[in-house]
């Protein structure tokens, strides 16, 4: 398995439109940024390029942002091949269950707590209530 740093030249390398930086935080930023630390692991840094290769880079729906994270773990799970990582379920899991509980705590009424859907505007409706809310939080600070 790759180090790091070794995967940082080859991804260079292989995608040289790429600006592969260190950072606070492993993060793509588009249109052609992704970002690294020293805690970064080797799949981490192929989830934040399997964001760019998938190409969806905005969202209408808070579900959608949660099937987008989801889209950029199966393609790093693809690239882990291709780059000899250890691909580890539990890691990607861990990571798309922050976004299922945040989609789960922005989905709740605030005034009875049942789980209310997103229209296509981004405001919550409770069907029990009627009460509707936006997603306020955003899921980097859940």
């Amino acid at each position: 398995m790759p180090s790091l740093n070794k995967l940082v030249t080859k991804l260079r390398q292989d995608y040289p439109e790429l600006n592969i930086t260190s950072g606070e935080c492993a993060k793509f930023t588009p249109p052609r940024s992704i970002f690294y630390s020293k805690d970064t692991t080797p799949i981490e840094l192929l989830h934040e390029l399997g964001h760019y290769l998938i190409r969806r880079t905005s969202y209408t729906s808070d579900i959608e942002l949660v099937r987008i994270e989801s889209e950029a773990w199966a393609k790093a799970k693809d690239l882990c091949k291709t780059y000899g990582v250890k691909w580890d379920d539990d890691l990607a899991q861990d990571h798309l269950d922050t976004y299922r509980n945040w989609l789960h705590v922005v989905s709740l009424c605030i005034n009875c707590q049942l789980a209310g859907y997103q229209d296509e505007t981004g405001i919550y409706h409770c069907p029990l209530c009627g009460k509707k809310w936006p997603s306020s939080i955003p899921p980097e600070d859940f």
